[in-house]
């Protein structure tokens, strides 16, 4: 089976929020008016921040089934993309295909916490938000930029230049919209996690999860999940790392691999001095009123 022709939309503006190819100026427009249940989950972050890791963790806590069975559909069929169009099926935007979607709806997105639908932000449904290292975000931002055909790429230089200035940067300047959602982060429906903190202790995260979606499961469900949801798994699973799909080939180049380390500190292979220091200085200009921390050194 081959993959279905992905229409392109060119990059874009949306209230000052650059988005890239794959985003889908449609959708984008619809979330403003989408509808939101009581029992929608969307899983947010930041682009190359652990969405992947997430949507996964999350359709697994919500599996009937078998684990293992779940976790062979693709991850984007399981938890599609609010912002992007329904490749696999009916071509139209998300937004209006999850209308009439059963519930529960899972969805991932990396929307800017004030372009998330007006209803979430109120309150209703669950939001889950991922949070990587800013470093890290920008080493594997640039890898999948250099991997993928149908992202504009450039040299690293290139794009760090690019990712630091909030005109030019994809999906919102990073400082902003990670602040944004920490700021956010004791409502209610919101539960904030790092990528760097489940790295360490991804069953306590599971657990973490499950207990925030409402879900109990037993000990050997989420050694499960567990098993299903590391790197190395999630790595050799088509359903996830969608470039060992035989149906992506030829739509990506240089030999890219969607999950390349999933490592922390991975930036010191990759950044300058001068680049590290003026992320540095962004980071205690941007972020000196919270108590929001990452390991940058």
């Amino acid at each position: 089976m081959s993959l279905p022709s992905i229409p392109i939309c060119p990059p874009f503006y949306f209230k000052g929020v650059r988005f890239m190819p794959l985003a889908d100026r449609r959708a984008v427009e619809q979330v403003e008016s989408f509808e939101v249940r009581d029992d929608d989950v969307f899983v947010s972050a930041y682009q190359k921040s652990g969405t992947t890791w997430t949507q996964q963790i999350v359709s697994l806590i919500f599996a009937e089934g078998d684990v293992g069975e779940v976790s062979k559909i693709p991850l984007m069929v399981r938890v599609p993309w609010l912002e992007s169009i329904d490749v696999m099926g009916t071509g139209k935007p998300f937004p209006e295909v999850l209308n009439s979607a059963p519930s529960p709806r899972l969805m991932k997105t990396h929307l800017p916490y004030h372009l998330l639908p007006p209803q979430a932000r109120e309150g209703k449904g669950k939001i889950i938000y991922c949070a990587r290292n800013v470093k890290d975000v920008i080493v594997s931002f640039h890898n999948m930029r250099a991997g993928g055909k149908d992202f504009p790429s450039g040299t690293f230089d290139e794009n760090f230049e690019e990712f630091i200035s909030p005109e030019q940067a994809y999906f919102g300047f990073w400082w902003d919209v990670v602040q944004e959602y920490w700021r956010h982060k004791d409502a209610g429906n919101m539960l904030f996690i790092k990528f760097e903190d489940m790295k360490q202790d991804l069953r306590g995260h599971v657990v973490k999860i499950a207990n925030f979606l409402g879900k109990t499961l037993s000990d050997q469900r989420i050694d499960e999940v567990v098993a299903n949801c590391t790197f190395s798994a999630m790595k050799e699973n088509p359903a996830t790392n969608f470039t060992k799909d035989p149906a992506f080939k030829g739509k990506t180049r240089n030999n890219f691999e969607f999950m390349r380390k999933g490592e922390v500190g991975d930036w010191k292979n990759w950044l300058t001095d001068q680049q590290s220091q003026t992320l540095d200085a962004i980071y205690r200009e941007k972020m000196k009123d919270l108590d929001l921390t990452f390991e940058l050194q």
